[in-house]
């Protein structure tokens, strides 16, 4: 269950009134003078539809404000059914809410990134698999794709695209840097004696991210798949970002590692795998997405085609851009 608490100004109060009168949604007013406030519980799934209906009176948008808190338990004797229609996930600003500070740029995000790249690194460049495994728990990598697969179904694209990409973009580069500042570090430690025993060499678990294999494409269009249905339905990111990142971390340090090594043909072909990965995981995420219904609402016939042309284009793009890059990178 959620409590939602609408607070608008006095004139505007027969907005609310009416919309509460067309679902029978029963709630709490408050008279403060100049302001009147509304509390009502619904039910978890109806959040999306009643937010969406709320903005499209200019409630929350125009004037006044929306506050969405989550209800843990509710007894009660009523039994009064209301009209607001339910959908199969939760609303878009719901889910802004629960990425928090990984959803874009921020301090918190290229840290995570830089500790993220140099545990991959160190794993990559070890054999370690518990290693690499900890990078992708570390990685913030989820937060830009859902971004990114949210403004590709609506018309905000310099808001949430703009951002995902720049994001997307960022935490790559800066994981792809710092894997191969690991290869030189380690190098200049080598040669001054203080690592003994070691050799920076070509690994098996490098070679492992340089090739497009069934495991790798099943993980990249699995984990979209878990990621989206996990955020659409509003639940806890945290292990379903793992996913993510497996996807992601490890390819990314590759290519800094293969390019301080001056393994440019390996570089490319790892290269190329991130690439199909970042595509399939961003297609797959987006169509979950579209599924559950998290897309924007109130929109306008000619708005809609819109949006409708551009998730099309975008489909036919990536699908031919994935065939592309499974033929011309290596499966072996």
């Amino acid at each position: 269950m959620k409590e939602v608490q609408v607070t608008l100004p006095s004139d505007r109060k027969t907005l609310m009134d009416e919309f509460l009168k067309e679902f029978s949604l029963p709630a709490t007013s408050y008279d403060f003078g100049t302001s009147f406030r509304y509390e009502l519980n619904i039910d978890d799934y109806q959040t999306n539809i009643l937010i969406e209906e709320l903005k499209a009176r200019g409630i929350g948008a125009a004037y006044g404000e929306i506050i969405v808190r989550p209800v843990s338990l509710i007894i009660s004797s009523a039994k009064e059914k209301d009209n607001l229609p339910s959908s199969a996930g939760v609303n878009r600003e719901e889910i802004l809410v629960t990425l928090g500070d990984i959803s874009g740029i921020s301090s918190i995000y290229i840290l995570m990134n830089c500790l993220a790249a140099a545990l991959a690194a160190f794993g990559l460049l070890n054999n370690d698999i518990v290693v690499i495994i900890a990078s992708m728990i570390v990685a913030p990598l989820l937060g830009p794709i859902v971004l990114t697969s949210l403004g590709l179904l609506s018309l905000e694209t310099t808001s949430f695209i703009k951002r995902g990409l720049l994001a997307e973009i960022t935490g790559i580069s800066v994981t792809v840097v710092i894997g191969g500042l690991m290869v030189l570090i380690t190098q200049y430690l080598v040669s001054l004696g203080i690592l003994t025993g070691f050799t920076v060499e070509l690994t098996t678990e490098l070679h492992n991210r340089t090739r497009l294999d069934l495991p790798i494409i099943a993980l990249a269009l699995l984990g979209g798949l878990a990621a989206g249905i996990v955020v659409a339905r509003g639940l806890d990111v945290s292990i379903v970002g793992v996913a993510i990142a497996a996807s992601l971390c490890p390819p990314a340090a590759t290519i800094g590692i293969l390019v301080a090594l001056g393994e440019f043909s390996l570089a490319l072909s790892a290269i190329g795998l991130l690439l199909f990965n970042i595509l399939a995981i961003n297609l797959s995420c987006t169509g979950v997405f579209w599924i559950f219904g998290v897309k924007s609402r109130g929109l306008s016939k000619r708005q809609s085609a819109k949006v409708r042309r551009m998730n099309i284009i975008w489909i036919l793009v990536v699908l031919i851009l994935l065939a592309l890059i499974y033929i011309l990178v290596p499966s072996s």
